[in-house]
């Protein structure tokens, strides 16, 4: 599998950057809670399959939740146990106060970083977050670091949900298919371009093997 180029959006210091400014923005109108990665038709979709296939008692992990937003979709239908972890700091002050008063979990924790957490979930999601890790300019081995990592806390038959607009549905499933087998593609809108037809998001769900 080739490598993405590395980038500033691979950059932990570009989203301490953002989420500063986009608190700085909530706090000054709360109506504004900041940009609203890949759209709110894919948080819905992503939301749509949950609520659909999920108990609403399992143990959901956002990561890379950024503004947490995605989590305040779950909790409007009733999901009991979410918690949202970014390896930003800003992020996760933002995150509690656009879900202030929720019960939402925030934890401040590098996948990619030596400590690794205590907590176990029945599905974690990630939408953007493996795109931003294929950006650095260590993309190689933390894209592995990872993998292990989500495979670490997923509980048995745990799933992980991918959103992705880096990476085709065939190149996810090249990378997770070691640890992991598709469980579901959630369909996500196409274009032709060139002859070629691709995906504006691609949204695997995996499940622990």
């Amino acid at each position: 599998m080739n490598e993405l180029n590395d980038s500033i959006l691979g950059t932990k210091e570009y989203w301490d950057n953002i989420y500063v400014k986009e608190l700085e923005n909530y706090t000054s109108c709360t109506d504004d809670v900041g940009e609203i990665w890949f759209g709110e038709i894919t948080e819905r979709k992503i939301t749509r399959w949950i609520v659909d296939h999920c108990s609403k008692e399992m143990n959901i992990a956002d990561i890379g939740t950024g503004n947490g937003h995605l989590l305040l979709l779950l909790y409007e239908e009733n999901f009991k146990s979410l918690t949202g972890i970014d390896y930003s700091e800003s992020s996760v002050n933002l995150a509690k106060a656009i879900c202030k008063d929720k019960g939402i979990k925030f934890l401040c924790h590098d996948m990619v970083g030596t400590g690794q957490l205590c907590e176990s979930f029945d599905i974690c999601i990630d939408k953007g977050t493996y795109d931003a890790i294929s950006l650095s300019a260590t993309s190689s081995s933390d894209r592995l670091k990872y993998k292990l990592a989500i495979k670490s806390i997923l509980k048995p038959n745990g799933k992980l949900i991918i959103a992705s607009v880096n990476w085709t549905p065939d190149e996810l499933l090249e990378f997770f298919s070691e640890d992991f087998m598709l469980f579901k593609e959630i369909p996500s809108k196409k274009f032709t371009f060139g002859g070629r037809t691709g995906r504006d998001v691609s949204i695997l769900v995996f499940a622990l093997e």
